[in-house]
């Protein structure tokens, strides 16, 4: 119904922007035609269709005049049949006139007479084509009396002239309603489109407003199912040398390791995933040296290379790219990552390739390959070549779909070649840049970091969660560390000046409470303690915001759920201060 008064509107609006110069130029051909035959017919004749006519022209006139002024006055209905009421009686009078003095003139005047009423008429049908019924009006009532005079005139050419001239009114009010429905469905159309646009907007409005809602339930639910998963994981440290157990035993408790860990990787990757979707990771490029960060993969896959008995050669590079250091180290630990799971024996190669203006990274391996048909398919989430049985052992089938939303967030083609047995390429494309690298990027692991001896060390743990808290107390206790833990930075404050002590370094939650964040309590205990006491921060906030944050301030940052080993490894480097600026 709305677009029905709309369409009517607009029909409306279209005639009244045409209709006045043809309201005009009517009452004159008129005035003309009376004048030219005035001398040959009776007044009756012409003089009442005059007076009818400009009567009729001066209260259509002030009807436009008020639409202009006021459209919304009236409605489309009323403002139409205003209209179509004044255009049959000016139609009146153009039929009374032309008929009355057509009956009293020589025949080469007749001709004149229909000629003019003819031509008058069919602009009246073109004028009709927004809003055809004043023109509908017109026609009918200014040429149907001409039509009954000539075919009761009783002459053949009179007769003749009466039947064309009643074929014409109907071909010329069908050519009318043709124009007019032409122009109904151009604004059918109009207001479809518009429709659409707008409904469009709408779903993409809702669309962006669900994907926020996504990524901020996942984000929320991701931090309240780390914190019980970080707790698991510290407490199963601590219970395993607590307890004597069987082969079966040991078997048993391992496999509960396994599901802890395959839980914290789920709920990473699957955040990975939701952010990328949600868009919520917004890409800083910068131009970096991809030399140095292949040299990173090499420091940290070499290891697990050399465990499962594969070769892992890193080609060197000069080029740099314009890109994110983050989301490309991401992209080309998942392919690596896949290169090694996939590649039984062998050897893994990462390298360079130039093309054009763009360089191509690489990664190549002798593993399984993948067929044809399902290269359409690995970069799809939950998708792994060779484990139809859902193995988690194998992983997740998360990583290439993490890769393939990476990619499309720095705007870089993937590719894939492989052939089955035989091994697997995966590639990525980047342009080049001439300009210097920027500063290092931050480093994402502290792999490669030799053991540092902790025992004697006294470390501070400020954590709100008391289970975590109280875990963390005990986990570096038994690793040899003097421990003082509370859930503020003045209450561990407060025990570190009550015993007089030094301080090593700081563990500290990133979101304690609504005033307080990790990042105030170290910068708390470095004014009172010392500006360069090491420092690291927990969180299960993975959001950009919480990265960066860290970032600025320069604190390690490692995510729940921690693992024993990495917060040993990274206390270590930041004891020994080779972990320094670096974050995991």
């Amino acid at each position: 119904m709305a677009t029905a008064d709309a369409i009517a509107a607009e029909q409306i609006k279209a005639f009244f922007r045409e209709t006045n110069a043809q309201n005009l130029a009517g009452i004159v051909i008129l005035c003309l035609l009376a004048l030219l035959v005035e001398s040959l017919v009776p007044w009756w004749t012409w003089g009442p269709a005059l007076a009818l006519a400009g009567g009729v022209t001066v209260w259509r006139a002030r009807g436009i005049v008020a639409y202009h002024r006021a459209p919304s006055s009236r409605t489309s209905a009323q403002w139409g049949l205003g209209q179509t009421l004044g255009a049959a009686l000016n139609g009146t009078a153009w039929g009374f006139a032309n008929t009355a003095m057509t009956a009293h003139l020589p025949l080469p005047y007749q001709f004149f007479i229909l000629t003019v009423a003819a031509i008058s008429a069919s602009a009246a049908a073109s004028e009709g084509f927004a809003y055809f019924r004043p023109s509908r009006a017109f026609i009918c009532t200014s040429l149907i009396p001409l039509a009954l005079w000539y075919l009761l005139a009783g002459d053949q050419l009179h007769l003749i002239l009466g039947l064309m001239l009643g074929i014409f009114v109907p071909v010329l009010l069908w050519q009318g309603g043709k124009r007019h429905a032409a122009f109904n469905e151009s604004l059918h159309l109009r207001f479809k489109n518009e429709f659409l646009a707008r409904e469009l907007a709408h779903q993409r409005q809702i669309a962006e407003e669900a994907g926020k809602a996504k990524a901020k339930f996942l984000a929320s639910a991701s931090h309240d199912l780390r914190q019980p998963v970080q707790a698991i994981a510290l407490f199963q440290e601590l219970l395993r040398p607590e307890m004597t157990l069987t082969a079966k035993g040991e078997e048993y408790f391992a496999k509960a390791q396994q599901a802890v860990g395959a839980v914290s990787g789920l709920l990473s990757a699957l955040l990975d995933v939701s952010r990328l979707d949600a868009s919520t990771l917004k890409p800083q490029h910068a131009v970096l040296s991809v030399g140095d960060l292949l040299n990173d993969l090499q420091r940290e896959y070499g290891p697990l290379a050399e465990r499962k008995g594969l070769e892992l050669r890193v080609v060197g590079c000069r080029l740099c790219v314009d890109t994110d250091a983050m989301l490309l180290g991401r992209i080309l630990r998942n392919f690596l990552s896949n290169a090694l799971q996939y590649t039984p024996t062998g050897k893994v190669l990462i390298g360079c390739r130039r093309r054009g203006q763009n360089l191509h990274i690489e990664v190549w391996d002798t593993g399984i390959g993948i067929s044809e048909a399902d290269q359409d398919n690995i970069f799809e989430e939950f998708v792994q070549v060779g484990n139809q049985h859902r193995d988690r052992q194998q992983g997740l089938g998360l990583g290439l779909a993490i890769v393939d939303r990476a990619a499309r967030l720095l705007d870089a083609e993937v590719s894939v070649r492989s052939v089955p047995k035989r091994g697997s390429c995966f590639a990525i494309s980047l342009p080049i840049s001439d300009a210097a690298p920027s500063k290092r990027p931050l480093r994402t692991s502290a792999d490669g970091i030799s053991p540092y001896d902790l025992d004697n060390r006294r470390i501070v743990v400020v954590e709100n969660e008391t289970l975590i808290r109280d875990g963390l107390h005990s986990l570096l206790e038994n690793w040899g560390c003097a421990v003082i833990s509370g859930d503020s930075g003045a209450s561990v404050l407060a025990q570190i000046e009550e015993l007089g002590v030094e301080v090593d370094a700081i563990i500290s939650d990133f979101g304690l409470s609504e005033t307080e964040s990790g990042i105030d309590v170290v910068g708390y205990l470095r004014a009172h303690l010392g500006p360069n006491l090491p420092a690291l921060l927990m969180t299960g906030d993975t959001s950009e915001g919480a990265m960066q944050a860290a970032a600025e301030s320069g604190l390690v940052l490692l995510h729940k759920p921690v693992r024993p080993w990495r917060l040993r490894q990274t206390l270590c480097a930041l004891l020994s201060g080779t972990g320094k600026d670096s974050a995991g």
